[in-house]
């Protein structure tokens, strides 16, 4: 991918990420601010009459009534007469959803559902539970039920009119309605399980959003779920509008964090894909709240592009994971969750149409099943994945650990490799001969030994590598020592690459041996060559003698030449640098440090 495609990849990203934030806002004004303060609360309740088995009403006359001041144009009348014996705790009880009421038993208005307010964003109602009790007095009594429609899709909804106990149609309710309350329950629970483990985790898991995507997502379709029963109005009969707008929310953005959970699986141009989508869906939800609020339009007015653009949002995912299974086979052999969005899709698919064949989605359970079953098959394999990450991570931490005692050990090797005792002596026995004959070049040369025995103990303590002019330093104040004490000796330098970095005192010992090895077996003088250089891909340090030279395959025995063995390893450990050493007897040795540029 270029660099432009990998900018416009990422600014997608940002722009999903930036609209989805909004979208939950506004959607969050709307539901809350507006639903709770000004919908709910602007709804003209009458209840006349007071409270002192159950059976549902088999027949009743119907009528359609042309209104001209109705939201849909019409009104619906149902009469019917009370015939059977009434007991005490005896209820009149009905659903109703986007619907007014009103209600008269006889000539009396029992009960009206309306709104009032003047400054409402909405014209619905939600959904509501009638209950008007009734007495025994009331037999033979004709009762009229007005219903007026809001919306067009609701002007042959069905309305069951059911007389009896209000314990008998709780019961009666919730047996119904237990099923998708169960499943809404538990997609609530799993989904909390899942964001509180990625919150609690958020610095441990580098890739923990893909869980707290998931979590909120199994978060969403509980709610979703759990405010679209006739149950559910049996509980908070004073917040019917509220959670017609929570659920109607939950499935417009329901999608986007399923959306945000699989990306990552996918490849580069899969997730622009699906970043592009969350954009063009978060933007959508904000222009439907936005009708919302300016009473433009309502929310479930606008129901069929919501679906339209969840079908759309499955579309995507089940053509991606058909795209990854041709393009990366390999990747799918052992995933069987990769199948599964394919399931999803057909349960989502079915829940619709169910939806427009019997106008609700209130006991649908495809959608819901098909996806907690995704999500807890997707949260467990997050979870072993995280766990096997964990593993590997404590493993490598292990191994660093492991590295570094050994780097440790080899830092140790090399410093008393470096302080050997002979050196010492000829050292002292050069600079107490000094003190007799030339107490100004002794003076000299103590410094240069403090210096040089100061290297040894401060660098062999640096845990990174130090820069090469420091290093140089040090070669230096060894060189000068055997200087004085062979002054026929010659050391040069040709520094023509100085900033860059290399494992302390891995220069000195390269020295030290083509003095000590290469020129100490010549008659007289010898030359040494310190030499650095770079390349486009590489830094090069080179230390040349023109001594007797020796048979190089002697260095590769790690156990007679301990030093040149950590040098390697504190090289390769350090900076992913190499040393060779190539020697021709007769002509002198060649020792090259190669230590490669960053990136390379």
């Amino acid at each position: 991918m270029t660099e432009t495609e990998k900018t416009s990849s990422t600014g997608w990203e940002r722009l999903s990420k930036l609209s989805y934030g909004l979208a939950i806002v506004v959607g969050f004004v709307v539901i809350v601010f507006f639903s709770i303060l000004y919908v709910t609360d602007d709804i003209d309740l009458i209840q006349k009459r007071e409270a002192h088995g159950y059976s549902t009403v088999e027949h009743t006359d119907c009528a359609e009534i042309a209104d001209e001041t109705a939201p849909i144009g019409i009104r619906k009348q149902y009469t019917f007469r009370l015939d059977q014996t009434l007991e005490n705790d005896t209820y009149l009880a009905f659903y109703t959803v986007h619907q007014y009421v009103k209600v008269w038993l006889g000539d009396q208005q029992a009960y009206s559902l309306n709104p009032t307010g003047e400054h409402r964003l909405s014209k619905t109602v939600g959904g509501n539970w009638v209950m008007i009790p009734l007495y025994p007095e009331d037999v033979g009594t004709e009762i009229c039920v007005e219903i007026t429609p809001v919306y067009e899709s609701f002007r042959n909804r069905q309305v069951d009119f059911l007389i009896g106990s209000q314990l008998a149609i709780y019961s009666d309710r919730l047996a119904q309605d237990l099923p998708q309350l169960i499943l809404g329950m538990l997609a609530v629970f799993v989904g909390l399980i899942f964001l509180s483990m990625a919150v609690s985790n958020l610095f441990r898991w580098p890739h923990g959003s893909e869980l707290a995507s998931l979590g909120m997502f199994s978060l969403m379709m509980g709610l979703w779920r759990l405010t679209d029963t006739r149950f559910t109005p049996l509980i908070l009969p004073e917040h019917p509008v509220f959670l017609f707008y929570l659920s109607v929310a939950m499935l417009m953005v329901g999608v986007l964090p399923i959306i945000k959970a699989v990306k990552k699986r996918f490849d580069k141009m899969s997730c622009r894909v699906f970043d592009i989508y969350c954009v063009l869906a978060e933007v959508i939800c904000i222009l439907q709240f936005t009708l919302q609020m300016f009473r433009v339009m309502d929310v479930r007015d606008n129901l069929v592009v919501t679906h339209a653009m969840i079908l759309l949002g499955m579309l995507i995912i089940v053509g991606n994971v058909i795209y990854d299974w041709r393009k990366y086979p390999q990747k799918h052999e052992k995933y069987i969750q990769s199948g599964i969005p394919i399931v999803c899709f057909i349960g989502v698919l079915a829940d619709i149409i169910a939806f427009y064949f019997r106008g609700t989605s209130s006991g649908l359970l495809f959608s819901l099943l098909s996806l907690l079953i995704y999500i807890v098959f997707s949260g467990v394999s997050i979870l072993f994945r995280y766990s096997k990450q964990e593993k590997q991570l404590a493993e490598i931490d292990r191994k660093l650990a492991e590295k570094e005692r050994q780097l440790t050990e080899n830092r140790i090797a090399t410093m008393m490799s470096q302080i050997q005792p002979h050196f010492i002596y000829n050292t002292l026995g050069t600079i107490g001969q000094f003190c007799l004959e030339n107490p100004q070049k002794a003076q000299d040369l103590v410094q240069k030994f403090s210096m040089y025995l100061r290297g040894n103990f401060t660098e062999l303590g640096e845990s990174a590598p130090i820069r090469i002019s420091k290093e140089m330093e040090h070669v230096r104040y060894y060189a000068d020592i055997e200087q004085i004490r062979f002054p026929d000796m010659q050391v040069i330098y040709d520094l023509r690459a100085e900033e860059f970095l290399i494992p302390a005192l891995t220069v000195q010992p390269l020295v030290e041996n083509a003095i000590k090895h290469g020129l100490m077996g010549l008659e007289s003088g010898g030359t040494v060559t310190v030499s650095t250089y770079e390349t486009k891909k590489a830094y090069f340090v080179r230390v040349e003698d023109d001594g007797i030279g020796f048979d190089d395959s002697v260095y590769s025995d790690g156990k007679k030449h301990v030093g040149i063995q950590n040098i390697r390893t504190r090289l390769a450990a350090m900076c992913g640098g190499t040393l060779t050493i190539n020697s021709i007897r007769g002509k002198g040795t060649t020792a090259e440090i190669m230590i490669p540029k960053e990136g390379e």
